[in-house]
């Protein structure tokens, strides 16, 4: 009873914190980015936990930029470079280097090939030891300069014109992807689009057709998990993946009849625990527009067993 608690308990946070986070909003003309950390080995003396700590430092900040974060859930990658431009002993001081350290930041997106921004900064230390040096140099990067503040504003400013200038292309490229019904590719090329492009309601057809065209398939797939959960008697689980089965697809009533036998299996207890919140839960994502219901099933969709749409 304890370990069905503790799993549902689980999946309630998972699914009111992605909930809240579509129903109270993002800021739609908002463009986040991640950091892409490099696959590097130590060369002149740069090594990963370099990278690691300009990654806090990037993180700081862009967390002071209003509705800004850095996140995984994003194609526009921060891609740093941390570089010795000048290393020399510090005069008659043989022990003492002054090391002048170069860091690069380049925002791009990998499958469009696209530049959006380039940013420099340099950085003169000393130290007796050179990968102490760039710590240091690293640690003195100021989060409140304004050129900070800029070279992400711009950033953003030239992800908003790519879409602008690019809808149309998009738009066409996705319509094809979902004539071939190759909704993954489909949704992935639509679904980073900000809702304040000019385009988006176009973007909201294409999202809504790849959700109903899916919905019954949806329907199965979600059934299936939900029975193998119940034969494992996973009860808690079984009712997580019966909420995002759509009350118009075709196998919805035989989800509301194993819901019914999941109450009957389960204690009195966890019943009485379980189900108000399972109905609740049930009754918020069918309130959902097309393109929230499809945002919530992309990133569930590894836990329910969607294969024709993954974050």
């Amino acid at each position: 009873m304890f370990i069905q608690r503790t799993t549902y308990s689980l999946f309630l946070v998972l699914f009111l914190v992605f909930s809240s986070s579509i129903i109270f909003g993002q800021d739609s003309s908002t463009i986040n980015f991640s950091y892409k950390m490099p696959n590097t080995k130590t060369k002149n003396g740069v090594n990963k936990e370099h990278y690691k700590l300009l990654e806090q430092k990037i993180e700081g900040i862009y967390n002071q930029r209003e509705n800004n974060f850095l996140s995984t859930q994003t194609p526009f990658e921060i891609v740093p470079r941390i570089e010795i431009v000048d290393e020399k002993n510090a005069g008659d001081i043989q022990t003492v280097k002054v090391v002048k350290v170069a860091v690069y930041l380049t925002i791009t997106e990998a499958e469009l090939q696209t530049l959006f921004n380039q940013f420099k900064t340099t950085v003169i230390v000393t130290d007796k030891v050179l990968e102490k040096a760039i710590t240091k140099a690293i640690k003195q990067i100021k989060t409140s300069d304004p050129k900070f503040k800029i070279f992400f504003t711009k950033a953003e400013a030239n992800v908003l014109a790519y879409y602008e200038k690019n809808c149309a292309k998009i738009l066409k490229s996705a319509s094809t992807h979902i004539e071939r019904k190759d909704y993954n590719k489909a949704y992935g090329l639509l679904k980073y689009i900000p809702e304040n492009m000019s385009c988006f309601t176009d973007v909201e057809h294409l999202i809504t057709k790849i959700y109903t065209d899916n919905k019954d398939d949806n329907c199965k797939k979600i059934l299936e998990q939900a029975r193998n959960q119940k034969a494992y008697k996973d009860y808690s689980s079984t009712l997580y993946s019966l909420v995002f089965i759509d009350s118009e697809s075709s196998c919805y009533p035989e989800a509301l009849k194993m819901a019914q036998e999941v109450k009957t299996l389960m204690d009195k207890e966890d019943a009485e625990a379980f189900m108000p919140p399972h109905e609740e839960r049930k009754a918020n994502f069918a309130k959902l527009s097309h393109l929230e219901k499809i945002r919530m099933l992309a990133a569930q969709a590894r836990i329910l067993n969607l294969n024709f749409i993954q974050e």
